[in-house]
């Protein structure tokens, strides 16, 4: 008697690997999208917090032009989930909303606009394809506004 698999045998076990993969690739990649949105949510929430602490440092006053404080308290951890990139314009957008992929807004007032600069903010995060629903604004932290 010779010992070994069949043609037929092999071919039902890859048929079996085939029909695994094909419900496995969908949801693996579903749970990656999730990642790096939660991703931009928690470099929000970073973000956020060291707004709030150049606040306490600057007697309750909001950086309203100067993003080289603010990159300089940004943790070297701080990237684009979607694209790596770091700094204003790669992981943040400093003084606009987030207007593309895995980018995090920071909004302050405009003294132009008759606001007084310094005094608010607001955080948005883009993900996949869309403005994140969580804005951040002073006296949040982590809730949702506006949803």
């Amino acid at each position: 008697m010779k010992k070994g698999f069949t043609l037929i045998e092999l071919m039902i076990v890859v048929v079996i690997i085939g029909i695994l993969s094909a419900i496995a690739i969908p949801n693996f990649v579903t749970v990656i999208d999730k990642a790096k949105v939660s991703s931009v949510k928690s470099n929000m929430h970073t973000f956020q917090v060291t707004i709030e602490t150049i606040s306490v440092d600057s007697q309750g006053v909001y950086p309203s032009a100067d993003v080289a404080t603010v990159s300089a308290q940004i943790p070297q951890n701080f990237k684009n989930p979607y694209t790596n990139a770091v700094g204003d314009g790669g992981a943040f957008s400093f003084g606009a909303a987030a207007a593309s992929q895995g980018i995090v807004g920071y909004e302050c007032p405009n003294p132009d606009l008759g606001n007084l600069a310094g005094e608010d903010y607001k955080i948005t995060g883009y993900g996949k394809d869309a403005i994140l629903e969580l804005i951040l604004t002073p006296g949040t932290s982590g809730a949702a506004d506006g949803v």
